[in-house]
């Protein structure tokens, strides 16, 4: 919806940037994201094409000796992939929320450049109900896992290393949508939601 209702008053602003807690927190929950996620696929790899991580460095990112000790590098034939797997993050995480956008506000969402690659906004003056922002905060995360399930088993074994890199680096940026969708949960799904940019209006009904 493109007006607020009369009866709707500001709740909140929830900005991560501003947060040193909060923006501590998504760079931690990120590396967990990467790890976890990472770990997983390849498993999931492991189990299903095993010839797709020969070679690769995938399985000798975290090594577990005889003792006991864990320990973690990057291979050298892995550099080159996690360069272009962050590349190909930067530009795609991003546009990924641009069709939920579009979607539920019938509006062409915002499109611009940062440092940081690609930047997909909501369009002006739109108010979400809750649950609808929900699915775009955590639809790159959703969509990309999605598409590496379905590649994984099908995509030529020279793509599926790079196809695992970007998932884990995908969900890692993920991070802050999540950390943001945590905190709109305690919010009623009558409330709405505008995007400006870094922040989050919260608009809840009056009293």
């Amino acid at each position: 919806m493109t007006v607020l209702p009369a009866k709707y008053r500001q709740q909140a602003a929830l900005d991560l940037s501003k947060n040193r807690i909060a923006a501590l927190g998504a760079i931690v929950f990120g590396i967990m994201l990467l790890v976890a996620v990472g770990r997983f696929f390849v498993q999931f790899t492991n189990l299903l094409r095993p010839a797709a991580l020969e070679g690769s460095g995938l399985r000798d990112i975290v090594t577990v000796a005889p003792d006991g000790a864990i320990s973690g590098a990057i291979p050298p034939q892995l550099a080159v992939g996690i360069v272009v797997a962050l590349a190909l993050v930067m530009v795609i995480h991003e546009p990924m929320h641009g069709p939920c956008y579009w979607h539920f506000s019938g509006k062409r969402p915002t499109l611009g450049i940062t440092w940081l690659g690609i930047y997909v906004g909501a369009p002006s003056e739109v108010y979400f109900p809750r649950n609808q922002y929900l699915v775009v905060g955590i639809a790159p995360l959703v969509l990309s896992t999605l598409v590496g399930l379905l590649l994984v088993p099908i995509a030529p074994v020279v793509l599926v290393p790079m196809l695992i890199l970007f998932v884990a680096f995908n969900s890692a940026g993920a991070a802050g949508d999540l950390i943001m969708v945590a905190r709109l949960l305690f919010y009623s799904p009558d409330t709405l939601m505008q995007d400006i940019g870094t922040s989050v209006i919260v608009y809840g009904r009056g009293t």
